[in-house]
Protein backbone atom coordinates (compact mmCIF):
# COMPACT_ATOMS: atom_id res chain seq x y z
CA UNK A 1 0.00 0.00 0.00
CA UNK A 2 1.18 3.46 -0.84
CA UNK A 3 1.28 6.59 1.45
CA UNK A 4 1.35 9.94 -0.36
CA UNK A 5 2.74 12.71 1.58
CA UNK A 6 1.85 16.51 0.03
CA UNK A 7 3.88 19.47 1.27
CA UNK A 8 2.43 23.18 0.59
CA UNK A 9 5.32 25.29 -0.86
CA UNK A 10 5.60 28.87 0.25
CA UNK A 11 3.82 31.79 -2.37
CA UNK A 12 6.65 33.66 -4.39
CA UNK A 13 7.97 36.70 -2.45
CA UNK A 14 7.14 39.84 -3.78
CA UNK A 15 4.85 41.64 -0.76
CA UNK A 16 7.87 42.79 1.37
CA UNK A 17 8.01 39.60 3.46
CA UNK A 18 8.32 35.89 2.51
CA UNK A 19 6.57 33.35 4.03
CA UNK A 20 8.09 30.77 5.02
CA UNK A 21 7.23 27.42 6.25
CA UNK A 22 4.29 24.82 5.21
CA UNK A 23 2.31 22.78 7.12
CA UNK A 24 4.01 19.15 7.46
CA UNK A 25 0.93 16.57 7.49
CA UNK A 26 1.99 12.93 9.33
CA UNK A 27 0.38 9.84 9.59
CA UNK A 28 1.44 7.21 11.68
CA UNK A 29 0.94 3.69 9.56
CA UNK A 30 -0.28 0.76 11.86
CA UNK A 31 0.80 -2.30 10.18
CA UNK A 32 -1.50 -5.25 9.95
CA UNK A 33 -0.25 -8.40 11.89
CA UNK A 34 -1.75 -11.68 11.11
CA UNK A 35 -0.63 -15.19 12.33
CA UNK A 36 0.65 -17.88 10.48
CA UNK A 37 -2.68 -19.44 9.93
CA UNK A 38 -3.87 -16.19 8.18
CA UNK A 39 -6.23 -15.85 11.39
CA UNK A 40 -6.45 -12.02 13.52
CA UNK A 41 -4.42 -13.07 16.62
CA UNK A 42 -7.21 -12.23 19.16
CA UNK A 43 -5.29 -9.72 21.34
CA UNK A 44 -4.83 -7.84 18.44
CA UNK A 45 -6.30 -4.13 18.97
CA UNK A 46 -8.27 -2.61 15.25
CA UNK A 47 -6.13 -0.98 12.50
CA UNK A 48 -4.62 2.48 13.20
CA UNK A 49 -5.44 2.06 16.85
CA UNK A 50 -2.34 1.32 19.16
CA UNK A 51 -1.84 -2.63 19.90
CA UNK A 52 -2.17 -2.87 24.19
CA UNK A 53 -2.05 -6.49 25.55
CA UNK A 54 -4.40 -6.01 28.58
CA UNK A 55 -3.53 -8.68 31.42
CA UNK A 56 -5.10 -11.92 31.98
CA UNK A 57 -7.26 -11.69 35.12
CA UNK A 58 -6.15 -14.62 37.60
CA UNK A 59 -8.71 -17.61 38.69
CA UNK A 60 -10.60 -16.69 41.66
CA UNK A 61 -9.30 -19.08 44.31
CA UNK A 62 -11.65 -22.65 44.71
CA UNK A 63 -12.88 -22.49 48.38
CA UNK A 64 -11.97 -26.30 49.64
CA UNK A 65 -12.37 -28.08 53.08
CA UNK A 66 -9.27 -29.35 54.82
CA UNK A 67 -9.09 -33.16 54.13
CA UNK A 68 -9.78 -35.08 57.24
CA UNK A 69 -7.07 -36.44 59.44
CA UNK A 70 -7.99 -37.20 62.98
CA UNK A 71 -10.81 -38.98 64.63
CA UNK A 72 -12.60 -35.78 65.54
CA UNK A 73 -12.22 -34.36 61.83
CA UNK A 74 -14.24 -37.73 60.44
CA UNK A 75 -16.61 -37.74 63.59
CA UNK A 76 -17.26 -33.61 62.42
CA UNK A 77 -18.25 -34.99 58.61
CA UNK A 78 -20.12 -37.86 59.52
CA UNK A 79 -22.11 -35.52 61.79
CA UNK A 80 -22.60 -33.19 58.81
CA UNK A 81 -23.54 -36.05 56.17
CA UNK A 82 -26.06 -37.55 58.96
CA UNK A 83 -27.87 -33.83 59.92
CA UNK A 84 -27.61 -33.75 55.41
CA UNK A 85 -29.71 -37.51 55.94
CA UNK A 86 -26.44 -39.10 53.46
CA UNK A 87 -26.70 -41.68 55.86
CA UNK A 88 -23.88 -43.69 53.94
CA UNK A 89 -21.48 -40.77 54.20
CA UNK A 90 -21.94 -40.54 58.04
CA UNK A 91 -21.16 -44.34 58.42
CA UNK A 92 -18.35 -44.52 56.52
CA UNK A 93 -17.01 -41.39 58.14
CA UNK A 94 -17.69 -42.78 61.56
CA UNK A 95 -15.51 -45.84 60.98
CA UNK A 96 -12.78 -44.23 59.60
CA UNK A 97 -12.97 -42.41 62.94
CA UNK A 98 -12.63 -45.57 64.82
CA UNK A 99 -9.56 -47.05 62.95
CA UNK A 100 -7.74 -44.32 64.37
CA UNK A 101 -8.80 -44.07 67.67
CA UNK A 102 -11.74 -47.31 68.57
CA UNK A 103 -11.85 -45.27 72.06
CA UNK A 104 -13.74 -42.63 70.05
CA UNK A 105 -16.49 -42.54 72.58
CA UNK A 106 -18.82 -40.12 70.37
CA UNK A 107 -17.95 -41.48 66.43
CA UNK A 108 -19.40 -45.23 68.72
CA UNK A 109 -22.82 -43.71 69.14
CA UNK A 110 -23.37 -41.85 66.27
CA UNK A 111 -22.55 -44.83 64.20
CA UNK A 112 -25.04 -46.55 66.39
CA UNK A 113 -27.78 -44.03 66.07
CA UNK A 114 -27.09 -44.66 62.00
CA UNK A 115 -27.47 -48.10 62.54
CA UNK A 116 -30.33 -48.11 64.70
CA UNK A 117 -32.29 -45.58 61.86
CA UNK A 118 -31.27 -48.08 59.38
CA UNK A 119 -32.81 -50.72 60.88
CA UNK A 120 -29.63 -52.77 61.96
CA UNK A 121 -30.35 -53.06 65.84
CA UNK A 122 -28.30 -56.50 65.80
CA UNK A 123 -25.13 -54.37 64.46
CA UNK A 124 -25.62 -51.27 66.94
CA UNK A 125 -25.17 -53.04 69.55
CA UNK A 126 -21.56 -54.19 69.88
CA UNK A 127 -20.54 -50.76 69.10
CA UNK A 128 -23.32 -49.35 72.30
CA UNK A 129 -21.68 -51.90 74.60
CA UNK A 130 -18.31 -50.75 73.86
CA UNK A 131 -19.19 -47.36 74.56
CA UNK A 132 -20.74 -47.94 78.03
CA UNK A 133 -17.60 -50.12 79.04
CA UNK A 134 -15.89 -46.55 77.55
CA UNK A 135 -17.59 -44.32 79.37
CA UNK A 136 -20.86 -45.82 81.78
CA UNK A 137 -21.03 -42.66 83.79
CA UNK A 138 -23.20 -41.23 80.94
CA UNK A 139 -27.19 -41.96 80.08
CA UNK A 140 -26.84 -42.15 76.07
CA UNK A 141 -25.38 -45.28 75.54
CA UNK A 142 -28.06 -46.91 77.91
CA UNK A 143 -30.92 -44.86 76.05
CA UNK A 144 -29.66 -46.31 72.46
CA UNK A 145 -29.13 -49.88 74.12
CA UNK A 146 -32.48 -49.55 75.12
CA UNK A 147 -33.80 -48.72 71.67
CA UNK A 148 -31.67 -50.99 70.08
CA UNK A 149 -33.00 -54.05 73.05
CA UNK A 150 -36.35 -52.61 71.98
CA UNK A 151 -36.13 -52.79 67.88
CA UNK A 152 -35.08 -56.78 68.47
CA UNK A 153 -38.06 -57.29 70.59
CA UNK A 154 -36.31 -57.96 73.92
CA UNK A 155 -38.45 -55.81 75.96
CA UNK A 156 -37.59 -56.19 79.50
CA UNK A 157 -33.94 -55.60 78.59
CA UNK A 158 -34.98 -52.76 76.76
CA UNK A 159 -36.98 -51.29 80.21
CA UNK A 160 -34.16 -52.10 82.41
CA UNK A 161 -31.72 -50.55 79.98
CA UNK A 162 -34.08 -46.90 80.38
CA UNK A 163 -34.17 -47.26 83.71
CA UNK A 164 -30.49 -47.28 83.85
CA UNK A 165 -30.38 -44.12 81.42
CA UNK A 166 -33.24 -42.36 83.99
CA UNK A 167 -31.05 -43.33 86.93
CA UNK A 168 -28.01 -42.02 85.66
CA UNK A 169 -29.85 -38.55 84.50
CA UNK A 170 -33.56 -38.19 85.32
CA UNK A 171 -33.27 -35.04 83.15
CA UNK A 172 -32.86 -37.17 79.99
CA UNK A 173 -36.16 -36.07 78.46
CA UNK A 174 -35.63 -39.42 75.46
CA UNK A 175 -34.97 -41.57 77.99
CA UNK A 176 -38.13 -40.40 79.62
CA UNK A 177 -40.19 -40.69 76.71
CA UNK A 178 -38.87 -43.88 75.32
CA UNK A 179 -39.72 -45.53 78.40
CA UNK A 180 -43.40 -44.16 78.34
CA UNK A 181 -43.92 -44.84 74.36
CA UNK A 182 -42.74 -48.52 75.27
CA UNK A 183 -45.29 -48.75 78.20
CA UNK A 184 -47.78 -48.04 75.47
CA UNK A 185 -46.55 -50.68 73.25
CA UNK A 186 -47.27 -53.22 75.87
CA UNK A 187 -50.76 -51.97 77.05
CA UNK A 188 -48.97 -50.39 80.36
CA UNK A 189 -51.14 -47.01 80.08
CA UNK A 190 -51.26 -45.79 83.51
CA UNK A 191 -47.28 -46.47 83.77
CA UNK A 192 -46.69 -44.51 80.73
CA UNK A 193 -48.63 -41.03 82.10
CA UNK A 194 -45.56 -40.51 84.39
CA UNK A 195 -42.45 -40.63 82.23
CA UNK A 196 -44.03 -38.88 79.61
CA UNK A 197 -45.61 -36.37 81.31
CA UNK A 198 -42.40 -35.63 83.34
CA UNK A 199 -40.82 -35.09 79.93
CA UNK A 200 -42.87 -32.70 78.52
CA UNK A 201 -42.55 -30.63 82.15
CA UNK A 202 -38.83 -30.61 81.36
CA UNK A 203 -38.85 -30.01 77.58
CA UNK A 204 -42.43 -28.60 76.31
CA UNK A 205 -41.54 -28.35 72.69
CA UNK A 206 -41.02 -31.46 71.41
CA UNK A 207 -44.44 -32.59 69.11
CA UNK A 208 -44.07 -36.31 70.27
CA UNK A 209 -44.04 -36.17 73.68
CA UNK A 210 -47.80 -34.69 73.78
CA UNK A 211 -49.01 -36.66 71.09
CA UNK A 212 -47.12 -39.71 73.20
CA UNK A 213 -49.13 -38.61 76.23
CA UNK A 214 -52.18 -37.83 74.36
CA UNK A 215 -52.43 -41.71 73.18
CA UNK A 216 -51.85 -43.29 76.95
CA UNK A 217 -54.73 -40.73 78.29
CA UNK A 218 -57.12 -41.77 75.05
CA UNK A 219 -56.53 -45.53 76.04
CA UNK A 220 -56.84 -44.81 79.50
CA UNK A 221 -60.58 -43.13 78.69
CA UNK A 222 -59.30 -39.79 79.33
CA UNK A 223 -60.73 -38.32 75.75
CA UNK A 224 -60.85 -34.70 77.01
CA UNK A 225 -57.83 -34.41 78.24
CA UNK A 226 -56.31 -36.92 75.46
CA UNK A 227 -58.24 -34.06 72.64
CA UNK A 228 -56.01 -31.30 74.37
CA UNK A 229 -52.80 -33.45 74.56
CA UNK A 230 -53.15 -33.85 70.42
CA UNK A 231 -53.76 -30.20 70.05
CA UNK A 232 -50.63 -29.55 71.91
CA UNK A 233 -48.61 -31.60 69.81
CA UNK A 234 -50.01 -29.64 66.68
CA UNK A 235 -49.34 -26.17 68.51
CA UNK A 236 -45.65 -27.22 68.68
CA UNK A 237 -45.34 -28.97 65.22
CA UNK A 238 -48.40 -27.84 62.64
CA UNK A 239 -47.86 -30.37 60.35
CA UNK A 240 -47.13 -33.67 62.70
CA UNK A 241 -49.80 -35.79 60.93
CA UNK A 242 -50.04 -38.77 63.85
CA UNK A 243 -51.28 -35.68 65.95
CA UNK A 244 -53.97 -34.45 63.45
CA UNK A 245 -54.97 -37.95 62.92
CA UNK A 246 -55.26 -38.76 66.50
CA UNK A 247 -57.30 -35.66 67.18
CA UNK A 248 -60.01 -36.14 64.59
CA UNK A 249 -60.40 -39.27 66.34
CA UNK A 250 -60.80 -38.73 69.45
CA UNK A 251 -62.85 -35.86 68.96
CA UNK A 252 -65.81 -38.60 67.37
CA UNK A 253 -65.60 -40.30 71.22
CA UNK A 254 -67.75 -39.42 74.03
CA UNK A 255 -65.83 -39.43 77.50
CA UNK A 256 -67.56 -42.05 80.17
CA UNK A 257 -68.86 -40.39 82.65
CA UNK A 258 -67.58 -43.45 85.56
CA UNK A 259 -64.11 -42.90 84.34
CA UNK A 260 -61.66 -42.07 86.92
CA UNK A 261 -60.54 -38.38 87.53
CA UNK A 262 -57.41 -37.81 85.90
CA UNK A 263 -54.37 -36.58 88.14
CA UNK A 264 -51.05 -36.11 86.23
CA UNK A 265 -49.35 -34.58 89.07
CA UNK A 266 -50.09 -37.57 91.44
CA UNK A 267 -48.63 -39.71 88.48
CA UNK A 268 -45.39 -37.58 87.77
CA UNK A 269 -44.95 -38.16 91.53
CA UNK A 270 -45.58 -41.70 91.88
CA UNK A 271 -43.25 -42.59 88.96
CA UNK A 272 -40.30 -40.18 90.83
CA UNK A 273 -40.84 -42.28 93.98
CA UNK A 274 -40.12 -45.47 91.59
CA UNK A 275 -36.69 -43.77 89.91
CA UNK A 276 -35.91 -42.82 93.73
CA UNK A 277 -35.93 -46.68 94.28
CA UNK A 278 -34.18 -47.78 91.35
CA UNK A 279 -31.31 -45.48 92.52
CA UNK A 280 -30.98 -47.59 95.94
Amino acid sequence: MRYQFTIDRPRSPGRGHAIAFAALVSAVIAGYAFAACGERKSDQASAGEPVVSMPTPAPAPVATEPQPTTPADFYKVGRNAWKAGNSAQAESAFVQALALDSTHVKSRLSLSRVLLETGRAEQALPHIETAISLDSTSSEPYRLQGRAFEALGRTEEAIGAYKRAIVIDDGDVWALNNLGSLYIKLGRFEDALGPIEWAIELEKGVAIFHNNLGTALEKTGHYTAAAAAYRAALEVEGAYGPAATNLARVEQLKEDPATPPLDLTAAVTKFRDEVTTWKQ
